[in-house]
């Protein structure tokens, strides 16, 4: 699907998968759009209009702009659509906690997506024909990755400075499967920050983290196209390492749900003193749904392609 070209209804819906993605800490759109076939087309996208910018504007790749262009803004009014209204229902107000802060709701939203990445992981290590001790060395670097920087912690103000490094780096995580922007901006406590501006009208918050998004965008797509282009199967093979170790951020059962920071993960023993079988089956339930949904993700590509 990377090279097809795709109805504006279409991406618009995938947008809608992506932002949805993008809203819940631990989950990436770009893992999404690895699973639907749209992932090398959207970091060349993205690479093609950055290129038309820094080059000032020429003639000559005007029509590359345009076509990238026509690609991209459906999708991201799609993420920006999504985004809002998941994270309202997932954050929502302090005097009435969304999903995501209720213990009886967060374990099923999280083995949702805990579902969908573990069937998905099969994704770009198909790109991956012969794989030698490189390609399991790289998996195993990008598990060692999203494990150091998801038990990092900072607590915050929320000062401009933050924002804009929070921009730079949950931007590059939104763009990288198995790293999640929302995580990123979790860690460095302005997850909550951030949603909240963006319902509450006060965008400052919220155009600072986007200077640090755009400087995120031209310093960060240019060296994953150019990896994707000449190193395909090492560069899927970490891409793979990465949604791996994601699954530990969306381990269903943590100590917490609060959204200001990132709560350790229980044990098995701890699971089952801590929660009610009721709520154990539901949460499998919903783990089986993100399971299934990973193949009616792909099922949207291959019917696509055929």
């Amino acid at each position: 699907m990377d090279n097809e070209k795709i109805a504006y209804s279409r991406l618009f819906t995938f947008g809608l998968f992506m932002g949805t993605a993008d809203a819940v800490p631990g989950v990436s759109g770009g893992t999404i759009a690895l699973i639907i076939g749209i992932y090398r087309r959207l970091i060349s996208s993205i690479s093609e209009c950055l290129n038309f910018v820094k080059n000032r504007f020429p003639n000559d790749s005007k029509s590359e702009f345009f076509s990238s262009l026509t690609f991209l803004f459906p999708l991201g009014l799609g993420m920006l659509s999504a985004y809002y209204a998941v994270t309202k229902i997932l954050v929502g107000p302090d005097d009435s906690p969304g999903f995501l802060r209720q213990e009886s709701t967060a374990p099923h939203i999280f083995a949702f997506f805990f579902g969908l990445v573990l069937v998905s992981i099969r994704e770009p290590w198909a790109f991956v024909p012969d794989p030698d001790y490189k390609h399991y060395s790289l998996a195993s670097f990008g598990v060692f990755v999203v494990l150091s920087y998801s038990s990092f912690s900072l607590e915050s103000e929320g000062g401009r400075g933050l924002l804009i490094i929070g921009g730079a780096f949950a931007l590059t995580a939104m763009l990288l499967p198995g790293i999640s922007g929302a995580l990123v901006l979790l860690t460095l406590g302005q997850y909550t920050v951030i949603a909240s501006s963006f319902h509450d009208g006060d965008l400052e918050p919220f155009f600072y983290l986007v200077i640090g998004g755009i400087i995120g965008l031209f310093t960060f797509v240019p060296l994953m196209n150019h990896m994707i282009s000449e190193y395909l199967d090492t560069t899927m093979a970490l891409l793979a390492g990465l949604m791996c170790g994601s699954l530990i951020t969306l381990w269903p059962w943590k100590e917490s749900y609060v959204v200001e920071g990132l709560s350790p993960n229980l044990g098995i023993s701890q699971i089952f003193d801590d929660f009610a079988p009721i709520s154990l089956f539901f949460t499998s339930v919903c783990f089986a749904a993100g399971m299934l949904s990973s193949y009616g993700l792909k099922h949207l590509e291959i019917k696509k392609a055929h």
